[in-house]
């Protein structure tokens, strides 16, 4: 199995980072410091290279730092043998995004280069959130292995906020020609029935890994994932001829793929109804873990993989478990408030970083380092 690592990561006017410049270890890197100095905001900077977006906000503005112009991300990374540098750049102008020089056009041409996987206390959202959450979540842990899913993603989206600027001007106008909807609903259905089929798959891949995944953890009985999509692929466009007099009369598109959503039930019984937070939280966790091994086995890459605060919710059992399930050849980034959070027996080799106020001010070593 072939992994995916960051070699050295540096950022320039990246959030309240100036300059920083960071050697990774190749296993276990632990990044330690109080709320507010920056932990996050490497992950976060790891992660908008791999998927170039954060994990934190849908804008790129508030990745600049006050008083600047720009913010860069830029990794030397070994991926699965090659040796490449990715970097990110956000400006006023907007994002620019390269490798090894060569600037990518589109998203698509850089999804799946570096694969990384973030678990973030957020993530409670993708149980207990917003359909929107799940939607991204799905779309995102597809993107990784499937680049055409962001492609169909894209086209879909832009057909759609055209049918949606045409229902409202019909709305206003009370007329105007039903054959521009016929073609705007055949080509969404087009791209609909690809993103539901791809959602689909991956929601049964995942709902296998991740109910037995937090049944592991939890010793406790199986969550099942299902897919809840607004429509059927197979009828989107006799669906949306019937819904034409309600989506002019609201303006917006009522069914299709940007309303669908998935379920959590224990048996019959929807999980949201009955669990608890920290149920919650250990299916959120389950849910990473399981998307985690998909990208690895589709991609045959260990992806990278990101905590962001998640050991000081973990017993040592479950400590030992997640690091387990992980993989203990790929490479992985901790952040935590305090070094005792993270129990012993999970630090056998890696590297300690201490943040504060943006600025590394100390690093320790674990056991014998990997070259």
């Amino acid at each position: 199995m072939s992994t995916s690592r960051i070699e050295t990561l540096a950022l320039r006017n990246f959030r309240l980072y100036h300059n920083l410049e960071m050697e990774c270890d190749p296993s276990m890197n632990v990044i330690v410091g109080e709320n507010g100095q920056g932990k996050t905001t490497i992950l976060e900077a790891i992660h908008v290279l791999g998927l170039a977006k954060s994990h934190r906000t849908p804008l790129d503005a508030p990745l600049i730092r006050e008083g600047e112009s720009f913010a860069k991300a830029e990794a030397r990374c070994d991926l699965a043998g090659r040796r490449e540098r990715l970097e990110v750049i956000i400006s006023e102008q907007g994002k620019r995004i390269r490798r090894n020089d060569i600037e990518h056009a589109r998203l698509s041409d850089h999804i799946g280069h570096l694969n990384v996987v973030m678990f973030a206390p957020e993530d409670i959202g993708l149980v207990k959130g917003s359909p929107a959450e799940r939607r991204r979540f799905l779309d995102q842990g597809i993107s990784q292995y499937d680049r055409r899913h962001v492609r169909h993603l894209a086209r879909y989206r832009k057909l759609l906020k055209e049918r949606n600027e045409y229902l409202k001007s019909l709305a206003k106008k009370r007329e105007g020609p039903d054959s521009l909807l016929e073609v705007l609903g055949e080509q969404l259905g087009h791209y609909a029935k690809k993103i539901i089929a791809a959602r689909r798959e991956f929601i049964d891949e995942l709902g296998a890994l991740a109910g037995s995944i937090y049944a592991e953890m939890n010793n406790e009985d199986r969550v099942d994932l299902r897919y809840e999509p607004s429509v059927d692929a197979e009828g989107f466009a006799e669906a949306l001829r019937r819904k034409r007099g309600f989506d002019i009369l609201t303006g917006s598109t009522s069914i299709g793929p940007h309303r669908d959503d998935c379920g959590f039930y224990a048996g019959k019984t929807d999980f949201r109804t009955k669990g608890s937070q920290g149920q919650f939280r250990m299916l959120a966790l389950a849910l990473k873990l399981a998307v985690f091994k998909i990208i690895r086995d589709k991609r045959g890459i260990t992806p990278v993989i990101l905590l962001d605060d998640v050991f000081s919710e973990l017993d040592e059992p479950r400590q030992k478990k997640l690091l387990r399930l992980l993989d203990e050849d790929g490479q992985v980034f901790i952040t935590t408030t305090r070094e005792g959070a993270v129990h012993p027996e999970s630090l056998k080799r890696g590297r300690l970083f201490k943040i504060h106020a943006g600025t590394i001010e100390g690093v320790n070593n674990y056991g014998p380092r990997q070259e």
